[in-house]
């Protein structure tokens, strides 16, 4: 899962091993020349782990442009473009291409405060909103797709079950972004190493279950990482769809409590709670709850023992053993 746009932990410094070291004045160049005469104001607003982002105006709209390495990335969010709802904002990518010695994507801007970084009352405020994004996510529509896991451009995932696509988070082959983490945790982190072999093995166990009772839906699977932006009490984007797949809308769900400890300004069981209540008034109900949640607490934790591992983050591929240890038990 490692080819994904932006895995790193909350607290993992940013790493732009696969963003271009282009600056603002090479970018509004670029855009001139390439996209619109008339590109101006052309700001750095953000970084993620492979892609760096500008702000910028072109004529009288306002937009932005991302340039990394990996076309992918970029394709992933111009589909995800599909599954926009009134509850659900989506950017549209407006368009991809090469630029410099890797690709560009330019799309339409959100504005607001990062979810995460919310206060109290804010996110108290926020969590019915994104209880709708969460069930605009589970309800959306995805005929004409298949498959479990990352659906890149073609919107068909490559995987034929679920379990599959979460049991690959133990691959380290020349395909993933992260290769060569297997050896670094092993030899840096033997503790750490032992963890992720009994936390690998628990997900077998839990396969054949997840299997019977996880209905295919959309899940975005990054939502804390700067990438959800509130307006007042609504969401008004969510973007960066590079990690974002068909499998269980569970995973969404577990991705916030995973992570509740590095955001104590986040009252997650309340989010828990009013979600359950909305699947309560549509007369919907989980099978398999606790496993299903379960499995997506692994699966989150070994991808990041394994990106962490490639980091060289010890700290925080410590801490986040720890945690998936506390969720499974």
């Amino acid at each position: 899962m490692q080819s994904n746009e932006s895995t790193t932990a909350p607290s993992t410094p940013i790493n732009r091993e696969g963003g271009l070291a282009i600056d603002g004045a090479q970018a509004q160049h670029f855009l001139r020349e390439h996209f619109h005469p008339d590109s101006s104001a052309v700001q750095e607003i953000g970084a993620g782990a492979w892609s760096r982002c500008y702000g910028f105006q072109a004529g009288d709209e306002a937009l932005v442009v991302r340039f990394g390495r990996y076309v992918d990335d970029f394709q992933t969010d111009q589909r995800a473009y599909r599954y926009r709802a009134p509850t659900l904002p989506v950017p549209e990518v407006r368009a991809i291409g090469r630029a410099f010695d890797g690709y560009y994507a330019v799309s339409t801007r959100c504005y607001g405060d990062v979810l995460e970084n919310l206060s109290p009352d804010r996110w108290r405020a926020v969590v019915p909103s994104l209880v709708n994004a969460l069930e605009s996510l589970r309800t959306s529509d995805l005929s004409g797709t298949s498959g479990f896991g990352g659906w890149g451009g073609s919107g068909h995932a490559s995987n034929a079950r679920w379990s599959e696509h979460l049991l690959r988070v133990a691959d380290d082959t020349p395909e993933r972004r992260n290769q060569g983490w297997r050896a670094l945790l092993a030899a840096n982190a033997p503790e750490d190493d032992a963890i992720f072999t009994w936390g690998y093995e628990r997900l077998q166990e839990l396969a054949p279950i997840i299997d019977a009772h996880t209905p295919r839906a959309l899940y975005h699977a990054d939502l804390i990482n700067r990438n959800v932006l509130v307006e007042g009490k609504r969401i008004s984007g969510v973007f960066d769809w590079g990690c974002a797949g068909y499998g269980d809308h569970l995973y969404d769900l577990a991705w916030f409590e995973f992570w509740a400890p590095w955001h104590p300004n986040l009252d997650v069981p309340l989010l828990r709670s009013a979600l359950g209540q909305r699947w309560q008034e549509v007369g919907y109900a989980p099978a398999h709850l606790a496993e299903r949640l379960q499995a997506c607490y692994l699966h989150i934790g070994l991808d990041h023992l394994a990106y962490n591992a490639w980091l060289r983050d010890w700290p925080t591929l410590s801490a986040t053993a720890r945690q998936m240890q506390a969720l499974v038990g």
